[in-house]
């Protein structure tokens, strides 16, 4: 499910370049890093992904399921927790982040 959502992630990354903005992936993938940097290569997508192999970040947020996202504000508080998939290019997305920002 979370490959499914990498293009858009990707997509709105690279719109926010030079913004302050940063996407991150974290992948609790059984494969680990050689999975992950593999999907990378083989997909050309750009895009931090940090590894959760003991769960910990998991454990942290609360996770329940895949996909799960966040959005976390400059003070470090998350404003916004997704349950599933979401189209992160959308013009809703960028207007929401957009509001963040400012």
């Amino acid at each position: 499910p979370c490959r499914e959502e990498m293009p858009s992630m990707v997509k709105l990354n690279n719109a926010m370049n030079g913004k302050p903005f940063q996407m991150v992936a974290v992948s609790i993938d059984e494969g680990g890093k050689q999975d992950v940097e593999s999907y990378l290569k083989e997909s050309g997508h750009k895009l931090p992904v940090y590894l959760d192999p003991d769960g910990n970040a998991s454990k942290l947020y609360g996770i329940t399921g895949v996909p799960e996202s966040f959005i976390i504000d400059k003070q470090g508080v998350i404003v916004k927790k997704i349950i599933g998939g979401l189209a992160w290019d959308s013009a809703e997305v960028a207007s929401f982040l957009e509001g963040l920002m400012k």
